[in-house]
């Protein structure tokens, strides 16, 4: 059947191609629902293509192997791409090159078909991709499905961080219209009248259920796809039927050979299938013409034959030598439960391997279904592999759980280092959510086990215990247990065990030397653990130094440092799929944004955290504050809600690099709501924690808003010793040095003296700061002085800040908020806020009357 309704999008991607032709690459998402002809689309595209062509599958019928799709490239690739021994790091390097230099004076046309399945080493190749095609000659298309995209998923994450790469685009393919679906209708030449009406109200213009419902054979109209494909099902022969299950069964795409082994007809038990369109030959493979008919298909296989056909196909892909992650899907279902606890943590540890770790967990989480009969030490180091795997990819409290049962194991078996070990993890865990009693509790417990034993989990225990120290700040504890930590390394054996406690510790001892002040000292001792652990692969360490690079960086105000580490961090986090860190360097990144007065780009790295949802306690703080702060400068929206999200988290940790933060923002809210009292309040509050501390910069933060007469001790920052001298100009030049806008404009206006406060208003008015302005102006209005006229706050000529311009359009567009949510990368919440303010300053009530005015016939903008 002809391809209709797509000469739009076909010309947009073939003018893509010729783009990468000129060495101007492309990466483009084409997005459509299930059964509305992505796949018909891109094979039309690729027919003929001046391109030398890959496609490549993501498999939604089991958990998939990493980087599948890239597995079914190779054979139209450069041999060399994936060398047997290649690191992931450098497979995509290597195919990154290649599409650099093209194929023989053509460019690449590569598709990732599906990548709602994709596993997450796939989803970074792709992301990996998205940020470096601008270079290369080659086009790479993925396509998706938008509904089975859910806020905080993989894809959904990608899509996001991608949006704004250079060479990335997007397709959309609609359904058909009725006159798309007439012409469909006298293309099938069924012989019957067609209600093209009736069909296209019922199929909703989706393409697959367009052509299966004419397909059907039958003189009612079937409602669903599932009943259409069905009723095509039942009009097989039985060797056909049967072949079908096979197929059904065996994944997305199932080699022929491997059908053939197990139908007793041969292959010509396909030929029915095949000659009525229900499968397709593909290369080597058989393939149903959409997953739809494969799921309608698989659904109807009596439970007793579906196990049968399962512990068929696992025998026959064992002798195939198949990947693991294929092994273990077809043990699961055949209920083999000795062959899924071979193949379950050979795919684990493969898929950890390749960074693919959301994988990784459920390959784990399968093999431990069927461990209950295992030996308790095998159990116990799956229990704890699995700890490991959802502690890197965010799932704190499943970590946690795992990990306190590998440990109950260990007491029952008396091993000791294992039960001290699982402490120390307990620990660090405990840690992240931002349960700091416990964590210290934990800590001193696997110190107090391991004590005496000599063994590389006492040097980690040690290590860790140095780490806590120096996350409260606290300098001689640091050094205290950071040189016993080393002494001990001293009298290990080599080995990678000890390799990585010395870089856990280098990374502790140099972050609280920064803090506290020896900028050299400390950034040499963090580089050097930096290095230390990329050379070994120690992703975790790795992920943590740039972590505390970036972060103190952008506490000290040392943004072209700040910049290049957080950046480089966040590159290196999300190419090895190392969630939490990578939220919490983004967090950090907001703050940085927001510290020089770049709004827009804080609330995206911000939002873009946050609309992940399940990040932890540790990972969350900052872009709450900066949410808050944005609210409490811009007035756009309460800040309380913020507020109220934050502070459990901190009491919570009381730790001075939270608390003294917290309050500042706390402090600068209550001084823009005309509250001095209520600062001082707030400082005098956390005082003691930050004070205790021994970290210059988070006390200066708070002792800023001290009142007059506290004891502050000496050794704070410049422009915090200025503040407290009164000494405003020159605390204003320092912030205005440093690039720290807002804080220049803030202490001019804390000044109270009218000449700087009035420097300070038209600073505010340029950030887009209307609260902090409008407080700036009453503090003038007050004080008897001139005050500068108001800037209108919108070009908009109802206020509408550019969020709400950008939201409104998509408003008018039709979208509903969770789609805006999904198209501005933000919650949905976070949507719902902009649409009732934007509806609010307009004065409509209804969502439809809301976008009349957003269009060009409505009011005028």
């Amino acid at each position: 059947m002809a391809l209709l309704e797509r000469d739009e999008q076909l010309r947009a991607a073939h003018g893509y191609l010729a783009e990468a032709a000129e060495g101007h690459g492309r990466l483009v998402y084409v997005a459509g629902e299930a059964g509305i002809g992505k796949t018909r689309f891109l094979e039309h595209l690729i027919t003929d293509a001046p391109a030398s062509t890959a496609v490549g599958w993501c498999d939604g019928s089991a958990t998939p192997p990493p980087l599948g799709p890239l597995v079914d490239m190779l054979p139209s690739l450069p041999p060399g791409v994936w060398p047997s021994d290649a690191s992931r790091q450098d497979v995509f390097a290597r195919l990154l090159a290649a599409l650099r230099d093209g194929a023989g004076g053509k460019p690449y046309l590569l598709v990732v078909e599906d990548a709602h399945w994709a596993d997450e080493a796939t989803l970074d190749l792709v992301r990996h991709l998205a940020r470096r095609i601008h270079h290369c000659r080659a086009l790479v298309l993925v396509s998706y499905r938008p509904e089975d995209t859910a806020s905080g998923d993989g894809l959904r994450m990608l899509l996001g961080d991608t949006a704004s790469a250079m060479g990335t685009r997007r397709i959309d393919l609609a359904s058909l219209t009725p006159d798309a679906v007439a012409a469909l209708a006298a293309q099938a030449g069924t012989g019957q009248d067609v209600d093209v009406a009736q069909l296209h109200r019922v199929t909703g213009g989706n393409a697959f259920f367009v052509t299966e419902a004419l397909s059907a054979g039958t003189a009612q109209l079937p409602p669903t796809v599932r009943d259409a494909v069905l009723s095509r099902v039942a009009r097989l022969d039985e060797p056909g039927q049967r072949a079908l299950e096979v197929v059904a069964l065996a994944g997305s795409r199932a080699e022929v050979g491997l059908v053939a082994a197990l139908l007793s007809n041969g292959l010509t038990a396909l030929d029915e299938p095949l000659s009525r369109g229900l499968l397709r030959q593909v290369g080597d493979d058989v393939v149903f013409r959409h997953e739809l008919a494969r799921l309608a298909v698989a659904s109807e296989i009596p439970a007793g034959r579906s196990v049968h056909l399962h512990r068929r196909l696992l025998a026959a892909l064992q002798g195939r030598e198949a990947d693991p992650a294929r092994l273990a899907h077809h043990a699961e279902e055949a209920g083999d439960r000795d062959a899924v606890l071979v193949h379950a943590p050979l795919a684990a540890a493969r898929a950890a391997e390749l960074g693919a770790h959301q994988e990784a967990v459920r390959q784990y989480r399968r093999a431990l279904a069927f461990a209950d009969q295992l030996p308790s030490t095998e159990r116990a180091q799956l229990l704890w592999d699995l700890g490991y795997e959802c502690y890197l990819t965010n799932r704190i409290d499943a970590a946690i759980d795992a990990i306190s049962q590998a440990r109950g194991i260990w007491e029952e078996t008396g091993d000791t280092v294992g039960v001290g070990n699982a402490w120390r993890c307990q620990s660090r865990l405990n840690w992240f959510t931002g349960r700091n009693g416990a964590a210290e509790e934990e800590a001193a417990r696997a110190v107090e086990l391991l004590d005496g034993s000599g063994t590389v989990e006492q040097a980690m225990a040690y290590s860790h215990l140095t780490g806590l120290r120096m996350l409260s700040s606290d300098l001689d504890g640091t050094r205290t247990w950071g040189q016993r930590t080393l002494d001990l390394i001293q009298r290990l054996p080599q080995g990678t065990g000890r390799d990585e406690v010395q870089v856990h510790a280098l990374n502790n001892l140099g972050t609280m030397e920064i803090v506290a002040g020896d900028l050299h000292d400390g950034e040499q001792l963090l580089l050097q653990s930096l290095q230390g652990a990329r050379s070994a692969n120690f992703q975790e360490h790795a992920a943590r130094a740039y972590c505390n690079l970036g972060s103190s960086a952008v506490a000290q105000r040392r943004y072209d440092a700040a910049e290049r580490y957080l950046d480089e961090g966040v590159d290196y986090c999300v190419d090895r799929d190392l969630d939490s860190w990578t939220y919490y360097l983004m967090g950090w990144r907001s703050r940085m944004h927001l510290d020089r007065g770049d709004h827009v780009r804080a609330r995206r790295d911000a939002e873009a955290v946050l609309a992940r949802g399940q990040v932890d306690a540790v990972g969350t703080v900052e872009p709450l504050l900066v949410m808050a702060q944005l609210a409490v400068r811009t007035g756009d929206a309460p800040a309380d809600e913020l507020f109220a999200q934050v502070l459990p988290m901190v009491e919570g940790m009381q730790e001075p690099q939270r608390v003294g933060p917290t309050a500042a923002a706390r402090c600068e809210a209550a001084w823009v709501a005309g509250d001095p009292g209520a600062a001082a309040a707030i400082a005098a509050e956390a005082w003691p924690v930050v004070a205790a501390g021994d970290c210059p910069w988070n006390r200066g933060t708070v002792a800023t808003w001290l009142s007059p007469g506290t004891p502050v001790a000496p050794g704070l920052p410049p422009p915090y010793v200025a503040e407290l001298a009164g000494d405003w100009r020159a605390a204003a030049e320092f912030w205005a040095n440093a690039g720290c806008p807002f804080d220049q404009a803030l202490a001019l206006a804390r000044s109270g003296e009218p000449e700087l406060v009035t420097e300070a208003v038209p600073i505010f008015d340029r950030l887009g700061a209307d609260a902090a302005a409008a407080r700036a102006r009453a503090v003038l209005r007050a004080a008897g002085a001139t005050v500068p006229r108001a800037r209108r706050s919108s070009s908009h000529p109802a206020g509408l800040t550019a969020r709400e311009e950008e939201v409104l359009a998509l408003v008018t567009r039709g979208l509903s908020d969770a789609a805006i949510a999904e198209h501005l990368v933000i919650s949905r919440r976070t949507a719902e806020h902009h649409v009732a303010s934007i509806r609010a300053k307009l004065g409509v009530r209804g969502r439809g009357e809301l976008a009349d005015l957003g269009s060009p016939g409505g009011a005028s903008g």
